[in-house]
């Protein structure tokens, strides 16, 4: 019915009443006839709309892959959309989101657009377009009573509706829904352009027109005795005759295609379809429906021009009775049904589609109130010509329970034969209603449970009614927000993101301390350094605590290579080392890049360095936690001079490093020891020759040599070996003590100190022994007195109480260092020394 009753479609027929109880009428000729208003006019917000750039956007992101459409392309294109948008732009917004799903719709071969991989889409585009019509209605002002439109005391029908419609918001919205579901089912229509093609020949019935002239030839005796012998329309029911089979195709056709025309809201076409197919009769049926009304005159005088049906209500009780008739075709019956408000004929012709039956109940509805409410005012209606027993008659056969919207869905549900709602029919149901709450409370299930393209589209109408200021329930919405954003995370591949500007503005719109984490589990999916800046650059644009997200990430890092190390508090052991994948350890090292690239971020950086070295020396990976000072080097070239000299982060730092450097001093020490000792010559034999025994003396002469070479670099190397290891011992201030007045970072809570203080104190427990330990093997790795000598006075710099080194000692540890000790004593005793290494005087 669209808004038929203010945009009115207009009768193939004019009358002139030079009195108004007098009236001649007079035919227009066809071209006139066929003059209709469209029912959705040049403003509608269904036209096509021409957004080159939204096109450009989504066809150069190559959004099609045939017969399906990707969502990856959507994305963007959505994203372009909605950071422009402002809460004045609502309207705009929602045409160009509608628009962007159709353009990447109509990229697909018209006849996969419907398919089943690619109708979610449309459905989608509807959903956009049903709550652009439904908010720009409710912020258009209308009246609030129908008094104050309603002044003369007679008016036309048309008129009168039209008053109905700006008073009555409940009409208006079922007028709305009508309007809505017309156009939607229009541009699918000439989306998919597969509905055969109406014959226009303007010839009713030819072929059996053609067997009539034929007339009783020995050919056509049998098919003559069972075809009509008249060609008026009335014939095929008055005669129980037939008509050819060709005709009677033909005209099945034709009804299901002005049912179909109907159905899109096209009145004019469905009557243009009847007139062109020599069916004239049809057309004008189809007319009966539509309200009296004046047309404005500007002569006075001059006979009054109206349009419309006088008689509509005796047009109506005919109408039924042909709905009624179900020898007719199914669709002509639909649609003379859904035109003079018969809901059971109509139904058949809908096929169970939700969308078809909600239109013919919300079509019928509409015409049961107007219907209604033209009784209620019959005496306000200017000459209506209604006899009163018809008028009776018609109330009698045709009554509509009214329903409200709620208990139209229920009866459209209970005819869809056990199919279930759509998730966007869902949505468009709630939209409906006004139930917003109702969606949100749904989003929790369908977000866990729906797939990417329908979680991007609950995320964006979720920004769209923040922007209308209708979002009830804030905290779902952040969820939906999250899990949309979580989802462009994951669906990023090999550590690379093309457009972080996406990400970044909708991370933004969630709460800022879900913004950190959001972020940070971005930072923890790029692995390439090529793409790092623009995903720091598009955070700090979007206002986003960049810093923060990446020090979450690196923590997150660490995390990952932490599993496995045990719990250090009670053992006080070193766990064995475990291979660990090299791409992990060089992720973990590399995270560290996202502080270079933020400024004044040194502090932390060395922090979290520190920590992901503490955590290599605990899993005994010393090569990552070399590399990783390397890479601290590398980052934040200058670096020591950059911080203050009280600073906690910076002496840790020297601390971590001296302890790694003297491992790595050791294992060149050990290489050089074991594998660089030259061989021994192997002794001669009994009866070598004289030759043999001169080169054997030159042998042993030149292993001599090399044994003296070999024994000068291991000596030297001792020496620098030793000297690093004893770094760790003499620590200025204490190896791994912070010392009273230095300083720390302000961006770590008070957890996060307390377990950097517990794991400095474990880390002393473990390596302070091992380097006692390792500068033992190297002193007692041959028999020289000094060396051993010095092994014993070890034990003064553990025992000493200025370092309290022995506080680190677990039990066990303490035993293994003094029988090492004592080996050394022993060994000084057999040299003929004392026990400390001292000669013995007498």
């Amino acid at each position: 019915m669209a808004k038929n009753f203010d945009r009115s479609i207009q009768l193939n027929s004019t009358q002139f009443t030079p009195l108004k109880n007098k009236r001649n009428r007079q035919f227009l000729t066809r071209e006139d006839t066929l003059n209709i208003s469209p029912i959705l006019n040049d403003t509608s917000i269904f036209k096509n709309l021409n957004d080159t750039s939204l096109r450009q956007v989504l066809e150069e992101s190559s959004i099609i892959v045939n017969p399906g459409v990707s969502t990856e392309g959507l994305s963007e294109a959505f994203f372009e959309i909605i950071q422009t948008s402002r809460p004045g732009d609502v309207l705009d917004t929602l045409a160009r989101l509608a628009q962007v799903c159709c353009d990447s719709l109509e990229l697909v071969e018209p006849w996969n657009r419907y398919n089943v991989q690619n109708y979610w889409l449309a459905e989608e585009a509807n959903t956009w377009k049903l709550l652009h019509c439904l908010y720009a209605d409710s912020i258009t002002e209308h009246p609030e009573s129908l008094d104050s439109l309603i002044t003369d005391t007679t008016l036309s029908q048309q008129t009168l509706v039209d008053a109905l419609f700006r008073s009555d918001s409940e009409l208006r919205l079922l007028q709305l829904l009508v309007d809505w579901l017309e156009a939607t089912a229009a541009y699918q229509e000439e989306a998919t352009k597969t509905s055969a093609p109406i014959i226009s020949n303007n010839i009713h019935w030819g072929n059996t027109l053609h067997q009539l002239l034929i007339g009783t030839s020995l050919f056509n005796k049998e098919k003559s005795k069972a075809m009509v012998t008249c060609m008026d329309p009335d014939a095929p029911r008055r005669q129980k005759k037939i008509l050819h089979t060709d005709d009677q195709k033909d005209d099945n056709d034709l009804c299901k295609r002005i049912f179909t025309e109907v159905r899109c809201g096209k009145f004019k076409e469905a009557v243009s379809l009847c007139i062109n197919a020599g069916q004239a009769w049809r057309g004008a049926v189809l007319q009966g429906w539509i309200l009296l009304h004046y047309l404005p005159n500007e002569e006075n005088n001059s006979a009054i021009e109206i349009s419309g049906n006088p008689s509509r209500d005796l047009w109506k009780w005919c109408a039924l009775a042909l709905a009624n008739n179900t020898t007719e075709n199914i669709h002509y019956r639909a649609t003379v049904g859904v035109l003079c408000g018969h809901l059971a004929s109509t139904v058949p012709a809908c096929q169970g589609s939700w969308e078809d039956l909600l239109w013919a109940h919300l079509r019928v509805q509409i015409e049961a109130r107007v219907d209604k409410f033209l009784h209620e005012h019959h005496a306000t209606v200017d000459a209506n010509t209604t006899p009163s027993d018809v008028l009776e008659l018609l109330q009698s056969e045709l009554q509509v329970e009214e329903m409200a919207l709620q208990q139209i869905f229920s009866a459209v549900k209970a005819l869809m034969d056990g199919k279930k709602e759509s998730l966007y029919q869902t949505c468009q149901h709630y939209l409906m209603l006004g139930h917003v709450r109702a969606i949100m409370q749904d989003s929790l299930q369908w977000i866990e449970n729906s797939d990417d393209r329908f979680v991007r589209f609950l995320a964006h109408l979720i920004l769209i009614l923040r922007q209308m200021g209708k979002d009830p329930q804030h905290d779902i919405g952040d969820q939906i927000l999250e899990k949309y954003v979580t989802q462009l995370v994951g669906q990023l591949i090999d550590g690379s993101v093309e457009c972080p500007e996406l990400i970044a503005y909708y991370t933004s719109t969630v709460p800022v301390n879900r913004q950190i984490s959001l972020y940070a589990e971005l930072m923890d999916h790029i692995h390439k350094s090529e793409y790092r800046q623009g995903v720091v650059k598009a955070g700090l644009n979007a206002g986003i605590d960049v810093a923060a997200s990446a020090r979450v990430a690196i923590k997150k890092a660490i995390t990952d290579i932490q599993q496995g190390y045990g719990n250090l508090d009670l053992t006080f052991t070193q766990t064995t080392a475990v291979e660990k994948d090299k791409t992990l350890i060089q992720k973990v090292i590399s995270s560290l890049e996202w502080l270079s690239l933020i400024s004044n971020q040194l502090e932390e950086a060395l922090w979290l360095s520190n920590a992901m070295i503490r955590t290599f020396i605990f899993i005994g990976n010393t090569d990552a936690a070399l590399a990783c000072i390397t890479n601290v080097n590398k980052m934040f070239p200058e670096f020591l001079n950059k911080m203050t000299e009280n600073s906690a982060e910076l002496r840790e730092h020297l601390c971590l490093k001296a302890y790694l450097d003297a491992l790595e001093g050791f294992a060149t020490w050990y290489r050089h020891f074991i594998s660089g000792q030259p061989k021994e010559v192997e002794p001669l034999p009994s009866d070598a020759t004289f030759s043999d025994k001169v080169h054997h003396e030159q042998r042993c002469a030149q292993v001599e040599q090399q044994k003296a070479r070999w024994l000068n670099a291991v000596s030297h190397q001792a020496r620098h070996t030793k000297n690093l290891l004893y770094n760790v011992l003499i620590f200025p201030g204490g190896w791994l003590q912070d010392e009273s007045d230095s300083t720390t970072s302000q961006k770590f809570d008070d957890d996060e100190k307390q377990e950097r203080a517990k794991q400095l104190e474990t880390l002393r427990r473990l390596c302070i022994p091992e380097v006692v330990i390792l500068i033992l093997k190297i002193l007692q790795s041959n028999e020289d007195i000094e060396n051993h000598k010095e092994a014993v006075d070890l034990s003064t710099i553990i025992a000493g109480e200025n370092r309290c080194l022995y506080k680190v000692f677990t039990k066990s540890k303490l035993m293994e260092i003094l029988d090492r000790i004592k080996e050394s004593s022993i060994l000084l005793i057999e040299k003929g020394r004392d026990m400390f290494g001292y000669e013995i005087t007498e």
